[in-house]
């Protein structure tokens, strides 16, 4: 059988990794008291850490990890699918070219870390949607509502006329 493969935003690795470490921790905060001795508080969880290490192999193998590099290089939160766990948003930390790549040969790590805030955004509700009662413009919404003019007509590319919403016109909330 074989495994699902790993993949981070549009990129999809050609051959999972060969060690991939899931690392879960905690946040601990270390205090001094009086008298040399010390406290220790727990602060929460820390992000999920995913590293590990493969090789590219064959005579592409420069060119997949241009991919990867260019996946890196895009920046930002991605979703990052691992076999056999639920896919998560992280960010991609580091990549990390190893030794010399020789003739069809490219061995190379990488860090992930999650981006919980992320994935809260992503299971949040979405607004329900405004609706117009006749002779509002898209900039009175956006004020009212925290956005910007900018954010709204991406959210509603159907809007033809921001300065005459029309009653019952429905725009779409970040």
């Amino acid at each position: 059988m074989e495994s699902e493969p790993m993949s981070y935003g549009g990129y999809v690795w050609p051959r999972n990794p060969a060690r991939v470490r899931v690392e879960r921790a905690r946040n601990v905060a270390q205090f001094a008291l009086p008298g040399g001795t010390g406290a220790v508080q727990e602060t929460g969880a820390a992000p999920l850490r995913v590293s590990g290490e493969g090789c590219f192999t064959g005579e592409d193998c420069r060119e997949q990890y241009a991919r990867l590099a260019a996946a890196f290089a895009a920046g930002g939160t991605g979703p990052l699918r691992l076999p056999g766990m639920a896919p998560l948003r992280a960010v991609f930390v580091s990549l990390s070219l190893k030794g010399e790549p020789g003739p069809g040969r490219a061995d190379y790590e990488f860090l992930f870390l999650e981006d919980a805030r992320a994935q809260e955004d992503d299971r949040r509700e979405p607004p329900e949607p405004f609706v117009c009662r006749g002779g509002e413009t898209l900039w009175e919404i956006a004020a009212e509502n925290g956005a910007s003019v900018d954010d709204l007509l991406s959210l509603n590319p159907q809007i033809e006329w921001p300065d005459a919403l029309e009653a019952g016109e429905e725009v779409a909330l970040p």
